[in-house]
């Protein structure tokens, strides 16, 4: 429109300069419609400059604005995107934290057996299991001698225990939550490096009266189940480790018991470790360690600290063995009572270890675990007692 302007314009003054000159020379005055014709050119270049700086204002005005529209959008296009990327860290280290220290407590009771456990850390570390179960919840199915995960830090070591004459493998790749409660046995959430000791209260074997293990609590909880069939058990256990190492140090255990509208129920199983919080629930710290070993926690490497038995001590069996043959010269009447005391020695030596008898103590014989009775067996009429109580009622242990 400007452009048209300028050309109307410059139109009508050549117009107007031939106009003038023609009459100059004519001797007459520039016609009326002339100086129409030239104010009508003069408001139309001041409209058109007019409308020419508006038209520029407001192109100037609107780039700006287009331009302070672009950047406010990089600007909330840049924060939503710092405060998404913040949000997922923040979501991320949320998480970690949250599965490795989740908050000791009770599963919401729900009437049902239910199972919880932490996600593998950014180690591949196990971080915790957690279940709530009845006796009728335990897994039916026997367990799978085999395992094919192999947690973080384990590794096989076959080391001499005792006087060092004999060895054993050091480490297990032990359940957290024992697979008696769980019925899962090769999930890596639950899998943890455990020394045998720890995990099953001897080096090689069981024994689970050793207070030190997991064992000795998995069999009596497993007993308090069968013996309070309409009540629940909730089980938790971390594992507790330090800074960046593979292997946990300690193993936490907590438990208590739930009747049927979900009321707490403490249990306690006997044990000198256990302490009781505010909430009824019972606590036990149990330390990742064998005798014998000396452990690097943060490789899962380990030492073994026994000696392999030495030749001193080979030449004191040979003094033994010759010493036995020349006692073998003593009078008959000598020998026989030497045999019926040594009965009494044995005897003596598992007299303070807790056996588990059936038939509510009927049973002739008795066992060191529960787990080796027969499947049909009637765990709610299991009764325990020392082996030197079921023996002096005639007991015998199972060959099983």
């Amino acid at each position: 429109m400007s452009s048209l302007f300028g050309l109307l314009f410059f139109v009508g003054i050549i117009w107007f300069f031939f106009e003038w000159r023609k009459n100059r020379k004519n001797g007459l005055k520039l016609q009326k419609k002339g100086k129409w014709l030239l104010v009508l050119s003069l408001l139309f270049v001041i409209g058109a400059t007019t409308t020419a700086d508006a038209d520029d204002k407001s192109s100037d005005t609107s780039q700006k604005q287009s331009k302070a529209s672009r950047s406010s959008k990089k600007s909330s296009s840049s924060k939503k995107s710092d405060s998404k990327k913040s949000s997922d860290n923040s979501s991320s280290n949320s998480s970690d934290k949250k599965s490795v220290q989740e908050a000791d407590g009770i599963l919401t009771f729900t009437g049902k057996k239910q199972h919880a456990m932490g996600d593998l850390d950014s180690l591949k570390r196990a971080t915790y299991s957690h279940i709530q179960l009845q006796d009728k919840d335990e897994p039916k199915k026997k367990r799978s001698a085999r395992l094919t995960y192999n947690p973080v830090g384990w590794h096989n070591f076959k080391f001499y225990y005792g006087d060092g004459s004999k060895q054993a493998w050091l480490m297990n790749r032990g359940h957290l939550v024992g697979y008696q409660f769980s019925g899962l046995n090769d999930e890596p959430k639950n899998l943890v490096p455990e020394t045998a000791w720890m995990n099953a209260g001897n080096y090689k074997g069981m024994n689970d009266g050793n207070k030190d293990s997991m064992l000795y609590y998995e069999n009596r909880l497993d007993y308090w189940l069968a013996n309070h069939p309409h009540y629940w058990l909730d089980y938790q256990v971390k594992p507790i480790y330090q800074e960046d190492e593979l292997v946990p140090r300690q193993v936490a255990l907590s438990y208590v018991g739930l009747d049927s509208d979900g009321k707490v129920l403490e249990i306690k199983l006997g044990s000198d470790k256990e302490s009781v919080d505010a909430a009824g629930i019972t606590h036990v710290t149990l330390d990742n360690v064998s005798p014998n070993a000396q452990i690097d926690y943060l490789t899962g490497r380990a030492t073994n600290m026994v000696d392999k038995e030495s030749h001193t001590v080979s030449s004191s069996k040979s003094k033994k063995k010759s010493s036995k043959k020349s006692s073998e010269k003593k009078s008959e009447p000598a020998q026989q009572a030497a045999a019926v005391e040594q009965p009494a020695q044995n005897e003596n030596a598992g007299s303070s270890r807790t056996v588990y008898v059936t038939g509510g103590g009927k049973s002739n014989v008795y066992w060191y675990d529960t787990s080796n009775m027969p499947a049909r067996t009637n765990k709610a009429n299991i009764i325990t007692m020392t082996e030197a109580d079921a023996i002096a009622q005639g007991k015998r242990l199972s060959n099983r």
